[in-house]
This record gives structure tokens, C-alpha cells and sequence, in this order.
């Protein structure tokens, strides 16, 4: 219920005497793919736009209102639509944080709401839209998080600052007891991995291919080909634990294991409970000035039914950025992979693929910056054919982003 109470108390606050402060994003966008049918289309493909998107469209319109309950409490909310929401306006997060003044070394925060677990250096935990800001698209990792993974609980973090006990180095630790979560898992296993910017809002409904698995004669007919991603379907909390290292401004590297604990055996509504896991690792490196080296790798496995479907999933991306004056050059490579090992050899769910993306950024006056993305995916995934599309895929995309922020 914590996502239903959060909208209603911050909007109630926002009514007294506290000022709320709005930030804003406005991202249009123009581009030309050659790829097969979108997976926003119930397709297999792993880009956001295909061969049928409009040339011109909003790639991101996000609001967000943040206020002080007290000196230690602060609020907000973010609000966000596209031209793909399911609900034209929907929730992407909302939560309360507690930073009591440190007494010492160590500095605490609770957070408490609706909001992405801490996973991303490709992508400010803290900023507008979770959404990259040195390319258009996200890596393989940070596309499935923003459309699968929200944190609906209690996350308490701790760090260490060096400076206060004479060491070059701060250390932290995160905790974190969440519910919903359960269906997690579904689209990599039905759709698999993607290479795109599109978030899902609180009451997003995702549509799968038509794959006969899931059909009414199909071997799991009690599984709907529409996901809701961030339902609770068995009353069991699922947690995440994690630590992070920071020298200076020039090195930072970050661990975390997440295990929704779904019980893979209960449906409810057309949505399974997928029980996943997985480790995560991340580094970001700034050997020079103007240079950028940033790194993710998640390994991890998932389970519905009686091993009705399961498999390992694995991705990885290194991406490189350099500032030539104003502008940011940035490259980045993906792969990834899923493996299955379960009793249905006739819903294959193996794939494997990589992706290389090159951008430029360049901030305009006023808050407006400009984009320019070439994007290149090639991937194999056998259940394509049981949609009569071919098994791989190469796809092209190049898009233009015109992005205010305020």
C-alpha cells in the first residue's frame, strides 16, 4: 500500500506551508531505425524504435516535486509520461528521506517510498528521470532496471567519511527491505535483454510477444501476455544488501546482491512470482581531467513454477567518455546473455547479443542540450521463430535529442 499512501502525503504536505521545488525534463526526439517490430510493439526486438516508430517524438517528459518536511526530513515525487505510457501520466517514484545531522565519521540516511535501487553509474541515482546523461539509450542492465526493478520499502545507507578519521577513502554500506518485485524476471525470460531509455511507470502494463507458452493452449495458460512488473503476489519482502568505495573524486566502486524472494509457485492475476537474483558490481574511474571510464557487470538467475521456466542471465558494459571543450564524446559496449535449464524445450528463452553505442552531447544555453546517438545491436534469440521473426538480428538506429531541463 506504500505506493498508494506516498502521492496522497506528499501532496497533502505540498498544500501546507512547505514549498515544494520543481524540476523538469523535456527530451523530443528525432530519428531512423531499420529494426524489426519493437518489443514496446510485442516484438522481439531489442531497441526502443523500429521501422514503424514516427520520426519525431517524446522520448522523456518528467516533473518532479521535492520539499522539506523538516530540517532532517525532505519529500518529493516524480512524475513522468511519454508517448508509449500505458497511462498517459504515471509515477516513477516517490519517497521520504531522513539524514539526521552525523555525530562523527559516520553519516546515515533512511529512504522510504518508491524509487530505483542504488545500481547505476551510467545514470545519477539522485538526478531527474533516471535517465543516462552521456548517451541517449541505456546499457543492456540499467534498460531491464528501469522497466522491471523499483525498490517499494525501506532502505537505510551508511558512509564512512574519510576525512573526519585521516583516511583518503570513503566507505558505505546500503540495506534495503522492499515488497513487490515479483513478476522480476519475466521479461528477460520471454523477451530478454533490451538496449533502450524507456522506464516503467508504478502502474505500467508491459505487453510480451505472442508466444505460444502463454496462450490458452499453451503449457503455462494461467501466465497473461501482459506484465505488470511491480506487483506483490506473495506477501513474502524481498531485500537487497550492498557496499561502496570512493577515493577522492577519481575512483568509485560499488557491490550489491538483490533476491526478491518470490515464491515461484504463486499466481495471482495472470502474474506468476519469479523468484531472481543476482550480483552487482560496478566502477567508475576518472584517470584525467575530462576523461571517464565507467563499468557494470550483473550475474544472476530466475525461477517460475516447478521450473517451469529458468535461467541465468548475465550483461556487462565498459563505456569511455572524453569532454572536447563544451561537448562529451562517449562510447560504450555491451553483452549479454541468458541460459536456460528447465522442463520446456519448446519455450526456448537462450539468447546472447552485443551492442556498441557512440554519442555526443552538447549543452546549449538556458538548460537545453543536444544529443546525437548511433546505435548498433546484433543479438540471436531461437524463440523469434515461434513469431515468424528471423532467429538474428543486426539493428541500426541514429537519434537526435533535444532535452530541457529545469
Amino acid at each position: 500500500m506504500t505506493y498508494r499512501i506516498l502521492p496522497l502525503a506528499l501532496a497533502l504536505l505540498a498544500t501546507e506551508s512547505y514549498a515544494a521545488e520543481l524540476h523538469g525534463s523535456l527530451d523530443l526526439r528525432a530519428g531512423h531505425s531499420n529494426a524489426g517490430r519493437s518489443f514496446l510493439d510485442g516484438g522481439m526486438g531489442k531497441t526502443r524504435y523500429d521501422t514503424a516508430a514516427p520520426a519525431l517524438s517524446i522520448g522523456q517528459a518528467v516533473l518532479r516535486a521535492e520539499f522539506d518536511v523538516l530540517d532532517t526530513v525532505s519529500a518529493g515525487v516524480e512524475l513522468s509520461g511519454d508517448d508509449r505510457h500505458h497511462n498517459v501520466v504515471d509515477m516513477r517514484e516517490a519517497w521520504f528521506v531522513w539524514s539526521p545531522v552525523p555525530a562523527g565519521a559516520w553519516k546515515m540516511r533512511v529512504k522510504a517510498g518508491y524509487f530505483f535501487p542504488p545500481t547505476s553509474v551510467e545514470i545519477d541515482y539522485e538526478g531527474l528521470g533516471w535517465t543516462p546523461t552521456r548517451t541517449i539509450s541505456s546499457a543492456a542492465i540499467n534498460s531491464w532496471i528501469g522497466e522491471e526493478l523499483r525498490t517499494n520499502g525501506v532502505e537505510w545507507s551508511a558512509r564512512r567519511m574519510g576525512r573526519h578519521v585521516d583516511a583518503p577513502y570513503d566507505v558505505g554500506v546500503v540495506a534495503a527491505v522492499f515488497t513487490g518485485n515479483d513478476p522480476a524476471g519475466t521479461l528477460l525470460a520471454w523477451r530478454g535483454w533490451s538496449i533502450s531509455d524507456r522506464i516503467a511507470g508504478r502502474n505500467e502494463a508491459l505487453q510480451l510477444a505472442d508466444l505460444p507458452v502463454y496462450r490458452a493452449d499453451g503449457a503455462i495458460p494461467r501466465q497473461s501476455r501482459t506484465i505488470h512488473p511491480f506487483r506483490e503476489i506473495d506477501g513474502r519482502p524481498g531485500y537487497y544488501v550492498g557496499t561502496n568505495l570512493r577515493s577522492g573524486p577519481g575512483l568509485e566502486l560499488a557491490a550489491l546482491h538483490y533476491d526478491n524472494r518470490a515464491n515461484p509457485l504463486a499466481v495471482q492475476g495472470g502474474q506468476y512470482g519469479w523468484r531472481t537474483r543476482f550480483h552487482h558490481a560496478s566502477l567508475a574511474w576518472r584517470p584525467a581531467p575530462g576523461w571517464e571510464l565507467l563499468a557494470q557487470a550483473m550475474r544472476g538467475d530466475t525461477l517460475m513454477g516447478a521450473n517451469g521456466v529458468a535461467l541465468d542471465f548475465r550483461a556487462w558494459y565498459a563505456l569511455a567518455s572524453r569532454r572536447i571543450g563544451r561537448a562529451t564524446l562517449a562510447l560504450r559496449y555491451d553483452r549479454f546473455s541468458t541460459s536456460e535449464h528447465d522442463i520446456l524445450p519448446d519455450d526456448p528463452n537462450n539468447e546472447r547479443g552485443h551492442a556498441l553505442a557512440l554519442a555526443y552531447r552538447l549543452p546549449l544555453a538556458d538548460g537545453w542540450t543536444l544529443m546525437f546517438e548511433s546505435l548498433f545491436v546484433r543479438s540471436d534469440r531461437s524463440a523469434r521463430d515461434l513469431i515468424g521473426e528471423p532467429q538474428h538480428q543486426a539493428e541500426r538506429s541514429l537519434l537526435a535529442s533535444l532535452r530541457w531541463q529545469f
